[in-house]
């Protein structure tokens, strides 16, 4: 067992040679498991899952990119910094940052978000400042491509009533920006992809075909929500994990092909 646990889970941290089909399926499990726990400590938070609390999370999303590409960069080297330990570490440096500014609003009458929005964009700053951005064209390839997808999301999205939802054409977008920054990342600047599935459809398909199929994932994923779940604070929560995996991973990668890494 302990053989196991070490080839599958250990070893991949360790070496940074990625996930295989055995701890694929277990984070995906654990996953869910947090995304139902962390919802329930907002509902006893009495937290409203809206974009204002989406906006005061972007910092951490960041933060944990930024973490990881300092990982790559050896500017760090614990395992911690590395999936999936780094989005534990990430709860963990947000969570007491959540209950002092749920504690100085109650105190100050200042909502909650201007705080916690603030104490994570000073940790993201600080740490932004340590990678060394060289790869200019590479930053630019990738921002085009977002900029392209973006102006498409936002000006074809009402034709559909399943993409007129703002949270909705957030979470397609954060999906497809991760798919530029792999793309780009991949097709041009010599990088490997470290997923399982995303791998299995590159050799099927090419690399291009990773746009296509995030689309329609997210774009499933998107209708059962939409359909299946009544309560709207739970289907802001679950739209907005899809979000920030899409901006956690495609940030990775903009800033790893960007930097020496």
């Amino acid at each position: 067992m302990y053989n196991f646990f070490q080839r599958y889970f250990i070893d991949p941290i360790i070496n940074l040679s990625g996930y295989n089909w055995i701890n694929s399926f277990v984070y995906a499990l654990v996953l869910i498991a947090a995304i139902f726990l962390i919802y329930k400590l907002l509902k006893f938070l009495k937290i409203e899952v809206n974009l204002r609390f989406a906006l005061s999370l972007l910092p951490y999303i960041f933060l944990g990119s930024i973490l990881r590409v300092l990982r790559d960069a050896n500017f760090f080297t614990s395992p911690v910094f590395v999936s999936p330990l780094i989005y534990i570490l990430i709860f963990l440096i947000a969570l007491p940052l959540l209950l002092f500014s749920l504690f100085l609003e109650k105190r100050t009458k200042i909502p909650f978000q201007n705080y916690f929005f603030s104490f994570g964009f000073i940790l993201s700053g600080i740490f932004f400042t340590q990678i060394k951005f060289v790869n200019f064209i590479a930053a630019a390839q990738i921002l085009s491509l977002d900029l392209l997808i973006f102006v498409l999301i936002f000006s074809l999205g009402n034709l559909s009533k399943l993409t007129k939802s703002l949270w909705n054409k957030f979470a397609i977008f954060s999906q497809l920006f991760d798919a530029s920054s792999t793309f780009v990342s991949v097709q041009f600047w010599g990088y490997s992809e470290q997923h399982v599935l995303p791998n299995l459809i590159f050799d099927f398909f090419g690399n291009w075909s990773f746009f296509l199929v995030k689309f329609i994932v997210v774009l499933l994923l998107l209708y059962v929500i939409d359909s299946s779940i009544k309560n709207k604070n739970f289907k802001n929560w679950i739209k907005l994990v899809v979000i920030i995996l899409g901006l956690a991973l495609g940030t990775r990668d903009l800033f790893r092909v960007s930097s020496l890494v």
